[in-house]
């Protein structure tokens, strides 16, 4: 043994001989003590970012009726807006009149400014408004009692509730990072529980990945590149070999001497990042130090280039080009593979489906509608997307035996009013069901919902808006593309052109006219569609709405307030509570809701998912689902049945249903699911899975009827039979990157939030794959090198 350790002690003597690595000790010395007076605040969510606002025509369009409309002077909206700046009320009173537009940091500075400035509240108006429970306690508060912070944050909810619907959901209270005491000029958006994931989930990796990955990887290697070829000189070699160790074991001495020499410098950065982060930030992460040993293993791989090219050429320089250019291949490899995924596979993935008797219908994230072709086994594109991700189109839903309707929001993805044509789209299968442009949808509709035989719903940024379904089919084919769209520019700036091409015939129009065209800039209604939400709801994302299974109600969740709602029975009435529930926990995270029978299920991101009485609304049981650490992204009901199947950020599904009394989940064994849904009258459950397959189920008995399976054609043939195997057999490095990241979030997959959609982007970080073709790697390098310093005369 003593041999050996002779042979690591003199590897270290030789890389602590090295100038570069002094180097690398002072440069992280010298970045952790940089580092060390960061620290965070606390304090009340008070100001206005511009990217709270939903969407900015809807806020503008209200504040101009706000000015403009006479009945509303003295209510809450028109005394906010009179206390605008002069400037911005004469842009506003040009809304619906030409094309104006105000940009979303403006309108946010404006109602920043009257916090500071309270001129603008009267109590009496503020009765009438639908005031969160935090509102009320704080207004509950002697003024003399209430601290500067109190009094802003109470600023803030008022305006809210003079603006209910505008604003994105967020956190009581923010996180303001500082520096040595003093807090910097940005504040983060989110509450501390979420500030800790996002450092785990995204900057702490990404720290990780370059100081690591990159910065002491190639440190490393200038290091370690001169130890082969300073070994294999004449004298240091044959005093080497002197001793009673075999050839084979030298050599790996000094491939673990040089590994070791990393560790030193790997563990340093690692721990003090570790301290920093627990110390000055509250994220005691123990996971953090998972960084270390992928950080040696990482540099094993490229070590092991090394080594050989050290062997063949005993020059450092060749041994250093060597290894940066098997770097650049494996990196160039690791980008075609992620071009791939992001422009081939991704655009396919289907994203919603739906069942309609014989037809199967998807969207996939592409921005396409596609139909299964039975006779060749293949999807019939039927809205081409040309893979442009940025548009959104809402799930395909089944009007009737015939017809299923969808849309289009060209650049949906960002802004939820798009920028193209808003018209409904229904597929007809009489004309194999080619799309038809049909109604125009009220502004901002992010999903489709059919009600018994007679109604469709839309459900936008502002409400729902129910049209009867005849209506629909009977506009099909005869609607053409309005060229009187709303535009938005990438600024979150709007134009009217709408209202502009309706009023250009009048210098000036009416009040009616005006506000008529401010109603439908705010999203309300247009053409048939009519409002059914009463006045005393408010819908604010995150929002959620599903239909009861008997169709004769609603269950709505918004901003932690869930409530059961009587559908009216015509078009001119508004649904009526009937009954509601507060959920207790953060209202800003994103959540999935579904209805099967007379159960509800309900789950929040971070949160054990909850099982709810249908028609009370009182909790039954929370439901875990066992050895995940994913969030649940879907969730659909199963009929009448109190079923309900759940799907994951790691593309698992679940069905979930009440055994001897408790409610269980239960593994579909079925993986890589993108999407799924249930057919009520033909008892199908339908499921995708693996890019752009799908599984029908009975219901029933979950057995599976039918497997949708496309014949690969194309760059999907290049990617499964070339891509995918080079993929395999080279170490994938860079996918390492996403390994650091799940250890140190302790989640192998997210889920990106999407304000203008319901679909959430979810990303997968390959954790086995990388860790086995490296292995390999090694492995294979080591077995040649060995073989080479064994049989070569040196």
């Amino acid at each position: 043994m003593k041999p050996y350790l002779a042979v690591l002690i003199d590897s270290f003597h030789s890389a602590m001989s090295s100038r570069i690595l002094w180097i690398a000790f002072f440069a992280i010395w010298a970045f952790l003590a940089l580092l060390a007076p960061i620290g965070y605040q606390e304090d009340y969510t008070t100001t206005f970012r511009w990217m709270e606002l939903q969407n900015g025509t809807q806020m503008k369009a209200m504040l101009a009726r706000g000015l403009i409309d006479p009945s509303e002077k003295e209510k809450p909206l028109g005394r906010l807006v009179a206390s605008f700046p002069d400037e911005l009320k004469d842009r506003l009173r040009q809304v619906g009149v030409d094309e104006i537009r105000i940009r979303k940091d403006v309108l946010a500075d404006a109602l920043n400014d009257a916090i500071d400035d309270e001129g603008w509240y009267d109590a009496e108006a503020w009765k009438s408004t639908l005031r969160l429970r935090e509102l009320r306690e704080l207004d509950e508060l002697p003024d003399a009692e209430i601290t500067d912070s109190q009094r802003r944050r109470r600023a803030r909810l008022r305006i809210e509730a003079a603006l209910p619907g505008i604003f994105a959901a967020r956190t009581p209270r923010s996180i303001t990072l500082s520096y040595a005491g003093f807090a910097l000029p940005s504040e983060f958006a989110i509450g501390k529980p979420q500030f800790i994931t996002l450092a785990n989930q995204f900057i702490l990796p990404l720290l990780m990945n370059w100081l690591l990955g990159l910065a002491l990887i190639f440190v490393g290697i200038l290091v370690t590149s001169s130890m082969i070829p300073d070994m294999l000189q004449p004298g240091s070699l044959h005093l080497l070999l002197s001793k009673p160790i075999s050839r084979t074991m030298l050599l790996l001495s000094k491939f673990v001497g040089g590994c070791a020499f990393v560790l030193l410098c790997v563990t340093q950065l690692v721990v003090g990042l570790w301290l920093i982060a627990g110390l000055r930030l509250d994220i005691w992460n123990a996971r953090i130090l998972w960084c270390i040993p992928v950080s040696v293993f990482l540099f094993s791989v490229y070590f092991s280039v090394s080594l050989l090219a050290g062997l063949r050429w005993r020059s450092p320089i060749l041994s250093i080009g060597v290894t940066c250019i098997f770097a650049a291949v494996v990196m160039i490899i690791g980008f075609v593979g992620g071009f791939f995924d992001g422009n081939v596979t991704g655009p396919d993935t289907i994203q919603s489906v739906v069942v309609n008797g014989d037809a199967v219908v998807v969207a996939t994230r592409g921005g396409s509608v596609k139909r299964w072709d039975d006779a060749n086994d293949r999807w019939d594109v039927l809205v081409d997307g040309k893979g442009r991700d940025a548009d959104v189109i809402l799930a395909p839903t089944v009007l009737d035996n015939d017809h299923i309707a969808t849309a289009r929001i060209s650049g949906g993805r960002f802004n939820p009013f798009g920028s193209g044509t808003l018209n409904l789209l229904v597929l007809n299968r009489d004309d194999d069901w080619k799309p038809e442009s049909a109604l125009r949808l009220p502004i901002a509709t992010r999903r489709l919902y059919s009600i018994d035989d007679k109604w469709m719903m839309a459900l936008n940024t502002t409400g729902l808006a129910v049209v009867e379904r005849q209506s629909v089919l009977d506009s099909a084919g005869l609607q053409e593309n309005d060229p009187g769209d709303q535009k938005v520019t990438s600024d979150g700036s709007t134009t009217s052109s709408e209202v502009s091409a309706e009023t250009q015939s009048e210098s000036v129009p009416d009040l009616a006219t005006r506000l008529g065209n401010l109603f439908r800039m705010q999203g309300g209604p247009t053409d048939k569609f009519r409002p059914i939400l009463p006045s005393t709801v408010a819908l604010a994302l995150p929002a959620r709405v599903v239909v009861t299974d008997d169709q004769t109600s609603l269950i709505v969740y918004t901003r932690g307030r869930l409530m059961r709602l009587k559908l009216p029975e015509s078009m001119e009435q508004r649904c009526e509570v009937i009954a509601e529930r507060t959920i207790e926990g953060d209202e800003s995270l994103p959540t999935v809701l579904a209805v099967s029978g007379d159960r509800i299920l309900l789950a929040r991101d971070d949160e054990a998912a909850r099982v709810l009485d249908a028609n009370t609304l009182d909790e039954i049981q929370t439901l875990s689902w066992q050895d995940s650490s994913a969030v649940v992204i879907s969730v659909a009901g199963m009929g009448v049945r109190n079923r309900f199947v759940l799907v994951n950020s790691d593309g698992q599904a679940a069905i979930a249903a009440e055994e001897s009394g408790t409610w269980q989940c239960r593994d579909l064994t079925i993986d890589d699911v993108t999407a799924l849904s249930y057919d009520a009258k033909t008892d199908v459950l339908a499921v995708a899975h693996d890019v752009d397959q799908v599984d029908l189920l009975g219901a029933a008995d979950l057995k599976r009827r039918d497997r949708l399976q496309p014949q690969l054609q194309d760059w999907r043939f290049t990617e499964r039979y070339f891509i995918t195997p080079l993929r395999t057999l080279t170490p994938q490095t860079v996918e390492l990157t996403g390994t650091v990241g799940a250890l140190i979030s302790g989640k192998s997959s997210f889920a990106l939030v999407q304000e203008a959609q319901e679909e959430r982007d979810v990303i997968q970080r390959k954790m086995v794959r990388p860790l086995v073709s490296c292995s390999a790697f090694i492995l294979v390098m080591l077995t040649i090198s060995c073989v080479y310093f064994s049989t070569r005369d040196f």
